[in-house]
């Protein structure tokens, strides 16, 4: 396969011959962009040309920087002169050449202790870290935006942005391989560089999903180290080399913007392969990812002997999405990559709504899989689009009534984004959509992914002289308002009524509608009679989004915890799991029984937070509050906002979350570490140590225009634009590198889940190694914009240290 050569630097060295050079530009130079998209198959002669120079090979042990000049000949200076970015070109080869930015070589950190301003002694510098004392555990980079690959294979190759879900997987017993996709967004935003797929025949921008491989012996004492994470690379690359579309077909060249009849990339077309997307991608791009957002990283029979999913894998989702504003369209899937083949398949059974997370969760069954799924259920309007209006689909709202209206109360459905209960998704492993036996090398139907339900989460809603259900009728936001630890919410987990049968039509017939109407079961007079899927505000509005949701992590349930985007969170049971399956015979269930338990409402939580001396800003205000737009005008918001990245890890039996807000602080956005969960009814409220802030309008190093890596800021012309940070995803990778008493490690690359959970659990909280990303969302100039990779952001290491007792508040 053609590799895809991303990195001016490897080709003006000035060892290489102007023909080399001039065979790597070839290809098509993208309207507006100073960036190379197709690269013909004559590369790899001279690739291998450049390698030779530089004296790489291939089993180099750790990737080295062998350096470079940045001397051109007339020839290559003809064609480099071409390019509208030259002069952003030449100045970032010139900042690679004298600070040998390479993987991981970056030890500066965006993400602060407390805002330099408030120190004596932290100088704000740009591509210098600020105060990095941090209270409750120490953070180091481990890759940041902007760095260049100097591995063999990926010579030039850059990291990048902004990154979002992650995992981490031993792909051999001397490796840690660490898998961060972007949330990129490709012409609807900026547009990074396209990277080929399918033996190099296709293109795709926007989102991309790489790897860092880290030598496992220096991963495992890096936290207790002074070394660059930059030491230990040795390698880096793309995980996705193939792509399958929801028709499993692979996914073929665009037809320009007429259809695309065979391998279309649906997320950008309607149903026919037609081309819809509300703003077109340069030249030399077939197709581009949008916003993959959140993801998780499962492996092989993680939950027990045989239960769980068939393949290491990653579990990925294109997130929401601008289309024309006339136009049909099918909408947003998730993705499942096949880590072993690096093939990435599209999934229609959890619906086409678009999403934030997905996650495996125990099925207790040999038989089955079991996915919790979160996210917006249809955030397509075009919010932004036309300054200052949000307007929706209309026509596709109409053409839902048309053929599926009035809905049964008499209304007509309304647009679907946000109106969604707690869901999760049940599939029968080895079956095609249409139950049939599948073969045994089809990868989505050997690990339950295409037949199988969605269960949404439906509570008695009844509220009368003579019967009041849980919640007493109240939808769950404002219920939550006045929540408190250990309230419990008995429900139901009931299939609704849409179901994937592998035929892609367009959004107006897709599943996320369903929710507009009862659940099955809940008519007058049936059995579930009063039961309503428990959304956000009720079947005719939407509310806050269901965002991050986490697995439970402890053997023997069938869990997970989700978050909000309006602060609280809690965890959610399915019971008799094993029972309701075995009822079932070959069939799926009707329904699960389930519970709720609240951790946290929407509720003030200042007298819960620990700062530990830190979280500082300017002007007396702390981080105890929240200071959004709305937070900085009445001083400060008491509650949690925003809820994004969140996930659970476990210490023997005992819980902790990572809670990190994605709310646009002005002053820096926060990064937290609970205390043990627990959901007791016993008047007992729980801690949230304060991890670390990043970014904001305000922060002072933002105001002066420090980056990381130094340079990557912008300046309009009047003042360097600042802007908010996020926290944005958490991988507990500790079983991969824990040793046994031995000294050896525990844990081999040929293991399943299941002894990587073991081993995690056996890891105390303040010996974890999380793994975590950042998202640096305005770092979008210098090396960053010259070489289109779109924002900055950085993958970190971090090792808590809370109390030993971690104590919660009465």
């Amino acid at each position: 396969m053609a590799r895809f050569t991303i990195a001016v630097a490897a080709l003006v060295a000035s060892s290489a011959t102007a023909a080399e050079a001039s065979v790597k530009i070839d290809g098509q130079i993208a309207e507006g962009r100073g960036l190379f998209s197709k690269i013909p198959d004559l590369i790899g002669a001279a690739t291998a040309r450049f390698l030779e120079v530089i004296g790489a090979t291939a089993d180099h042990p750790v990737c080295v920087d062998p350096g470079f000049n940045t001397t051109m000949d007339p020839m290559m200076m003809k064609v480099m002169s071409t390019m509208l970015k030259y002069d952003d070109v030449i100045a970032g080869l010139e900042q690679y050449k004298t600070e040998g930015i390479t993987v991981g070589s970056t030890t500066a950190l965006a993400c602060e202790a407390s805002d330099a301003a408030v120190s004596d002694t932290i100088l704000i510098e740009d591509g210098m870290s600020g105060d990095v004392n941090f209270p409750h555990g120490n953070i180091k980079p481990i890759a940041t935006g902007g760095e260049r690959s100097v591995c063999p294979s990926t010579y030039g190759e850059k990291i990048a942005g902004t990154p979002d879900g992650l995992g981490a997987y031993l792909p051999d017993d001397k490796t840690v391989r660490v898998v961060v996709q972007s949330e990129g967004y490709g012409p609807l935003r900026i547009e990074s560089y396209a990277f080929p797929v399918n033996d190099g025949t296709v293109t795709f921008g926007g989102s991309h999903i790489q790897y860092v491989d880290y030598d496992r012996s220096k991963f495992a004492s890096f936290m207790s180290s002074d070394m660059p994470a930059s030491d230990m690379v040795t390698g880096m690359g793309e995980m996705v080399e193939r792509v399958i579309n929801l028709k499993g077909e692979p996914v073929s060249p665009r037809n320009g913007w007429s259809e695309t009849t065979v391998g279309a990339h649906y997320g950008n077309t309607d149903a026919n392969g037609t081309y819809i997307m509300y703003a077109k991608p340069s030249d030399g791009f077939d197709w581009f990812f949008q916003s993959l957002c959140s993801a998780h990283l499962e492996q092989k029979h993680q939950w027990g002997e045989g239960i769980g999913v068939e393949d290491n894998l990653f579990i990925t989702n294109e997130e929401w999405s601008n289309f024309e504003l006339d136009k049909e369209f099918v909408g947003q899937s998730a993705h499942v990559l096949d880590l072993a083949t690096k093939t990435l398949h599209a999934v229609g059974a959890f619906t086409n709504g678009g999403f934030e997370k997905i996650v495996e969760i125990n099925s207790q069954s040999p038989d089955h899989v079991m996915v919790g799924i979160s996210g917006y259920n249809g955030a397509f309007d075009n919010s932004g689009v036309i300054p200052g209006e949000k307007v929706y689909p209309d026509h596709v709202t109409a053409m839902r009534n048309a053929g599926y209206g009035p809905r049964p109360d008499g209304k007509n459905y309304t647009w679907p984004k946000d109106i969604v209960p707690y869901r999760i998704y049940v599939g029968v492993k080895g079956k095609l959509e249409d139950g049939s036996d599948a073969p045994a090398d089809d990868f989505l139907a050997r690990n339950g992914f295409k037949y199988g339900q969605i269960y949404g989460f439906a509570i008695d809603m009844t509220n009368t002289t003579v019967r009041s259900g849980p919640t007493a009728g109240v939808w769950r936001d404002e219920w939550h308002k006045s929540a408190t630890n250990g309230d419990k919410i008995p429900g139901k987990w009931i299939a609704q009524p849409w179901r994937w049968n592998g035929e892609v039509k367009n959004f107006q017939h897709d599943g996320s509608w369903d929710y507009q109407v009862p659940p099955p079961g809940a008519e007058a007079g049936g059995e579930l009679e009063g039961y309503n899927w428990w959304t956000s505000k009720g079947p005719d509005a939407g509310g806050c989004k269901t965002e991050h949701l986490s697995p439970d992590p402890r053997a023997g349930n069938t869990a997970f915890a989700q978050s909000s985007t309006c602060g609280y969170f809690g965890h959610l049971y399915v019971l008799d799991v094993a029972s309701a399956l075995d009822a079932a015979g070959n069939d799926l269930p009707s329904s699960f029984d389930g519970e709720y338990y609240v951790y946290q409402g929407e509720t003030d939580v200042t007298s819960q937070i620990e700062l530990g001396g830190k979280g500082q800003y300017t002007e007396g205000r702390d981080a105890t509050r929240n200071w959004d737009k709305d937070g900085v005008a009445s001083g400060g918001k008491l509650t949690f906002e925003d809820i994004d990245g969140f996930e659970v890890i476990e210490d023997n039996g005992k819980l902790f979350a990572v809670i990190q807000e994605d709310s646009g602080s002005k002053l820096g956005e926060r990064a937290f570490i609970t205390s043990e969960l627990e959901h007791e009814d016993d008047g007992k409220d729980l801690t949230y140590y304060f991890i670390a802030s990043s970014g904001g309008d305000d922060n002072s190093r933002m105001v002066a225009g420090v980056s990381v890596p130094k340079g990557v800021a912008c300046h309009d012309g009047e003042k360097f634009v600042s802007g908010a940070h996020e926290f944005s995803g958490v991988f507990d990778a500790s079983g991969l590198v824990r040793k046994d008493e031995s000294g050896n490690f525990a844990l081999q690359a040929s293991a399943t889940g299941m002894e990587k959970r073991a081993n995690d659990r056996l890891v105390p909280v303040n010996e974890k190694n999380l793994v975590m990303t950042l998202q640096t969302g305005k770092w979008s100039c210098g090396v960053i914009g010259a070489f289109a990779t779109d924002r900055g952001g950085q993958w970190l290491l971090y090792q808590p240290n809370i109390p030993a007792d971690a104590s919660l508040v009465t």
